[in-house]
């Protein structure tokens, strides 16, 4: 019986050329797909160990005054409130500073002598405390570091500013988030706390070795499909020439064969 006019030899080979030509510009899309998945991937985790090491540098900095200003707790505040706001000045990330005796600030670099209790428990890792605000900054978060070696200590405050300053540099198309304990620092300053933040694609975690909070690093929803959107559509032109010479040159060497 003889084939239909559909399946006649000159469209057989027309039909087998447009398939030969439409595998480069499959591969291409599936390659392309693959290639954006692991460049975000990549920008993810990168940005997200950046933070922490730029994190850890202000930390370093708060901790350092920390240990400087530690022989001064247990003198009266009179006689140590001016070496503790000379200390606050010459160092670029505190913001502030006090002294504890007992499990008590009772020195304040902003208001003198004053008295307040310091509850030990809160500190994650005896060491950090990421608060949403205080009485010096009441719409400001900052993150507080506490060197304590009883009965005296000390606590030095680095402004919320500073860190979401480093986060926003850092995070390009990433959504960076800092968390301390159950506390959260976005990149625009807010502080959140219980739930992990809503950047699901691409999410990592990375943590500080040296004082042990973690940055949360991801892409928001259809962020992926939006680059991959984007690329798709700047390769798309050079993919179909490509498949159009391919399938072309199948074609002409069919032809070519039978002549």
């Amino acid at each position: 019986m003889p084939l239909s006019p559909f399946f006649s030899k000159p469209r057989r080979a027309v039909l087998s050329a447009c398939l030969i030509g439409a595998l480069p510009v499959i591969s291409g899309l599936l390659v392309l797909r693959w290639q954006v998945d692991r460049t975000l991937e990549f920008e993810v985790t990168h940005s997200a160990a950046e933070a922490v090491r730029q994190i850890d540098l202000i930390i370093d900095q708060a901790a350092q005054s920390a240990v400087r200003l530690l022989p001064l707790a247990g003198q009266p505040c009179n006689a140590v409130v001016q070496k503790l706001r000379e200390e606050v000045t010459i160092e670029p990330y505190v913001r502030s500073a006090n002294l504890l005796r007992n499990h008590e600030a009772y020195c304040s670099s902003f208001y003198g002598a004053y008295k307040r209790a310091v509850d030990p428990d809160e500190y994650f890792n005896r060491h950090l405390l990421l608060r949403a605000n205080n009485s010096v900054t009441p719409e400001q978060g900052s993150l507080i570091y506490r060197l304590y070696q009883a009965p005296h200590g000390v606590r030095t405050v680095i402004d919320g500013r500073t860190l979401a300053n480093a986060l926003r540099l850092i995070e390009g198309k990433t959504t960076l988030v800092l968390q301390v304990s159950e506390a959260y620092l976005w990149s625009d300053g807010s502080i959140e706390g219980g739930d992990i933040p809503d950047h699901p694609e691409h999410h990592t975690l990375v943590n500080s070795q040296k004082y042990g909070y973690a940055v949360h690093g991801g892409l928001a929803p259809g962020m992926s499909r939006e680059e991959l959107k984007m690329q798709t559509t700047a390769a798309l032109g050079g993919l179909l020439l490509l498949g159009v010479l391919t399938g072309g040159v199948c074609h002409w060497l069919y032809r070519r064969r039978k002549d």
